[in-house]
């Protein structure tokens, strides 16, 4: 028998795995409030004139939204939209917001926000061919904004939003 334990995978300390268990017991209550301030702002962006397209699967307006309703309990903190002309509104977003973090990640206690030029995307490590790169222009033109809602109040994510999409 090997007594070399690297053979055997990563395994976790005991603090780690301590937090882990922790914060598993609050899950549920976290991807409910999740959910619920993304549907919020959803509709909220919805409803907003500067807004071309939001995409997420809880509003009726999302293309699978049907099948969302039969597979899902739960529609996710995580939504996209679009809007014309991204990059400027970007750099005013990145300027203005008080409440969201511009930066790029996921499943954050604090509402984080980022803009995705597909063009960026295509250099990226996504390298498209022509026809996928058609089928994702459809879907997301030159840009969309990836949104990660926290657990902050709704109503100041969208007051927020609100303020930082006013013209400068």
């Amino acid at each position: 028998m090997n007594d070399n334990f690297e053979q055997y995978g990563g395994i976790l300390s005991p603090f780690n795995a301590w937090l882990i268990m922790r914060g598993i017991a609050t899950l549920p209550l976290r991807m409910r409030a999740h959910e619920q301030g993304a549907m919020q702002v959803a509709q909220f962006l919805e409803n907003h004139p500067q807004i071309k397209r939001v995409i997420y699967p809880g509003l009726p307006s999302h293309p699978q939204y049907a099948l969302a309703q039969k597979q899902m309990e739960n529609f996710s903190g995580m939504l996209t939209f679009q809007v014309e002309n991204g990059p400027q509104i970007a750099l005013q977003l990145a300027q203005k917001l008080k409440i969201f973090h511009y930066a790029v990640s996921l499943g954050h206690l604090r509402s984080l926000l980022f803009y995705m030029p597909t063009a960026d995307l295509q250099a990226s490590s996504f390298r498209l061919n022509a026809q996928q790169l058609v089928a994702f222009k459809t879907y997301a033109g030159e840009g969309i904004f990836r949104v990660s809602i926290g657990l902050e109040e709704p109503e100041d994510l969208c007051q927020d939003l609100a303020q930082a999409l006013a013209n400068p």
